[in-house]
């Protein structure tokens, strides 16, 4: 499998966490500021950014950091976890809405072999499309316990390759132009991460803490 496609079924997401959680929720946010500027006022949206992958709260340890091939049993594993964050947040009303969209939707894509309700195009929604790009651009460019960060310019070249298929293609080409004028790929000695200007690094927590 290529590395978007690693990224659409195993998630590291007991590694390093709350570093995800901060730069993809900030670069979402900035994506969302240029395409859709009432989603990225709505503070809510930030939740939705934050707690997208809270379902995997219902995955096994074992299974979601596993290095190896996943069976079709763990895959299954694995694409419940939308639905039960959606059922988690459906809980809380403020949440039963636009977070819920991206929660439910991030996994979804363009042409429709998206899980988990295999939705197609503009029906999709939006909120969603766009931290699933994001979230794929993250997660790629970034260590997983399941392969090491790949360089940005193969993280853009793959989602160039999946504008139309995994992602919304205007979309696709919007992101791809924000992120050649933005400051990326800013490394350290132990790890690589997306690096935003820094006065934008805890605008998602900002705007959360404004709900």
């Amino acid at each position: 499998m290529r590395a978007l496609e690693l990224h659409d079924y195993r998630r590291g997401v007991f590694a390093e966490t709350g570093s995800h959680l901060d730069r993809v929720a900030n670069l979402a946010l900035r994506f969302a500021e240029q395409v859709a500027p009432e989603l990225a006022a709505d503070p809510l949206v930030a939740y939705g950014f934050r707690l997208h992958d809270i379902g995997m709260i219902g995955v096994s340890t074992l299974t979601a950091v596993k290095q190896g091939p996943l069976t079709h049993a763990e895959l299954d594993e694995i694409r419940e976890h939308p639905w039960l964050g959606e059922r988690i947040v459906a809980t809380v009303p403020p949440l039963n809405g636009v977070a819920r969209h991206v929660i439910g939707g991030h996994h979804e894509k363009w042409d429709g072999s998206g899980y988990p309700r295999g939705l197609r195009g503009e029906d999709i929604p939006l909120v969603a499309r766009i931290f699933a790009l994001a979230d794929a651009f993250d997660v790629m460019t970034n260590d997983q316990p399941y392969r090491q960060a790949l360089p940005i310019d193969l993280a853009v070249t793959e989602i160039d390759a999946k504008a139309g298929s995994h992602f919304d293609p205007m979309l696709a080409r919007i992101f791809l132009r924000m992120l050649g004028e933005l400051s990326v790929g800013a490394t350290d000695a132990t790890t690589t991460e997306t690096r935003i200007a820094p006065a934008d690094e805890t605008a998602a927590g900002e705007r959360a803490a404004r709900v």
